[in-house]
């Protein structure tokens, strides 16, 4: 895969960056259309839904992955993709089958729900802060995450998202954090406005984060200046750039680190 690819695949959830305020109370669920149940090769029968609910931005889809044979309402950790991706990206990176071991392990369970959002516009923040508590509900989920994790520009989407209040963990996997407007740009934004106020390495955060980066991904001195501005713990691995291959292989430890933090 080419790196303009990667880029694609990196730019998710933007409408997100901007998402502020109070969490209103959930909305009513809306009926989703039919459960699909999902075979993976290696454990057998994990628990995966994909639902589509109609919302004021259209029809949303709607992954939501649970440790197999774990039954009653679950915390969530919200999961943003990328651009030119979709919810399932998570489920193309294997976190079902993970949940399920991360469960097996020991450790807390816990639901992993990722939302198709398609450009992410400031409609689409609206929704996520409006629409989806009720879609959780209606799950038999918890209405607000507890967690919330993104990949590349859905990492610094998910960094923001958490100065709302509910989440309690930031998990941001390569992301897409730069030190000016012009290195932003040439990696492909658009809106000067909304990367300003949305940029972690000149905001705050009371929210505990976690950063993973390859050492080759050319966001790697970026992340780690976002790692040090925020005190966040840092997990760096030599030789592995902005690809799904790397996100692919960190998904274990990312939902390890997620669990160890419920309670």
């Amino acid at each position: 895969m080419d790196f303009s690819r990667r880029r694609l695949l990196g730019f998710g959830a933007l409408a997100l960056l901007a998402a502020c305020g109070k969490r209103p109370a959930p909305a009513a669920p809306v009926t989703p259309a039919a459960e699909l149940t999902v075979t993976p090769p290696t454990l057998a029968t994990p628990s995966l839904s994909e639902l589509v609910y109609r919302s004021s931005i259209g029809d949303v889809q709607v992954v939501i992955m649970r440790p197999r044979d774990v039954a009653g309402e679950l915390p969530v950790c919200l999961a943003l993709h990328g651009f030119g991706a979709d919810a399932r990206q998570f489920v193309e990176l294997g976190l079902p089958p993970l949940l399920t071991a991360t469960d097996r392990a020991g450790l807390p369970p816990f639901a992993v729900v990722a939302v198709d959002g398609g450009e992410w516009t400031a409609e689409a923040q609206k929704m996520l802060v409006d629409e989806l508590p009720g879609w959780l509900v209606a799950a038999g989920l918890a209405p607000t995450p507890f967690a919330v994790m993104g990949i590349s520009t859905g990492a610094v989407a998910a960094y923001t998202y958490a100065q709302e209040p509910g989440p309690t963990v930031v998990a941001m996997v390569s992301p897409a954090v730069f030190p000016d407007w012009a290195a932003a740009s040439d990696f492909g934004l658009r809106d000067e406005v909304r990367w300003a106020e949305t940029n972690p390495l000149t905001g705050t955060s009371s929210v505990p984060i976690a950063v993973w980066c390859g050492e080759d991904d050319e966001l790697a001195d970026a992340a780690r200046a976002l790692a040090a501005r925020t005190d966040a713990e840092s997990f760096f691995a030599p030789g592995a750039g902005h690809t799904e291959e790397y996100w692919a292989s960190v998904m274990p430890d990312v939902l390890r680190h997620i669990g160890k933090s419920i309670g």
